[in-house]
């Protein structure tokens, strides 16, 4: 299945290099689950801190993905 990913801060560097800030990439998607999806991106789920499934943030990472979805992922923010 697809899925429509945009990858924040330090995530941006799990992303395709020709894709551009705040747009979203297409993953051929092999899981079932964001965890799944994390995995896949190659970083841990802790890294993924902020998670929106359609424009609703779910801090759930075993949610099921279905064909189409657009997920956006944030790391731990921090603060200085």
């Amino acid at each position: 299945m697809k899925v429509f990913v945009k990858l924040y801060a330090t995530l941006r560097k799990f992303a395709p290099s020709d894709n551009e800030l705040g747009e979203f990439f297409e993953v051929e998607f092999n899981g079932a689950t964001i965890s799944d999806l994390v995995e896949q991106l190659g970083f841990t789920q802790e890294l993924a801190r902020i998670v929106f499934v359609n424009d609703s943030q779910t801090s759930d990472l075993s949610s099921t993905l279905t064909n189409g979805d657009r997920v956006v992922m944030f790391p731990p923010v921090g603060g200085g």
